[in-house]
């Protein structure tokens, strides 16, 4: 599985903004496997419904240092999240377990940013 993962998230700098940064929200992120396969120049948002992930993800954030938020929250309502805000959006096992795969579908479309964004983003 880990070479399938390497393989799946190896081309993510790709989206990066102009500036080289990767703004990525990870929805449903658990205790945090993902997080090795990320490029260092990431900026990651991490959400959960299940805030007792929070304890282990605070330990995370102090070995991967790109880590920058925990919102607690169900993938049908990412509202904390601007508009157009992220380069990426990661759901690992995810649809199969929410109870509105459209909705979800929906706000992951709202926030992610749109390539002529992308390319002028300075930040």
């Amino acid at each position: 599985m880990h070479k399938k993962k390497e393989m799946l998230f190896k081309n993510m700098s790709d989206f990066a903004d102009a500036s080289g940064n990767l703004h990525l929200l990870e929805i449903g992120v658990g205790p945090g496997t993902n997080f090795q396969f990320y490029p260092p120049n990431s900026h990651v948002t991490c959400m959960d419904y299940n805030p007792n992930f929070r304890n282990v993800l605070l330990e995370n954030m102090a070995q991967n240092t790109h880590l920058q938020y925990f919102v607690v929250g169900f993938a049908e309502d990412i509202s904390s999240v601007p508009d157009g805000s992220v380069d990426v959006v990661v759901g690992t096992l995810v649809l199969c377990s929410v109870n509105n795969a459209q909705a979800v579908l929906k706000e992951v479309l709202r926030v992610l940013r749109l390539v002529s964004q992308r390319a002028k983003t300075t930040e």
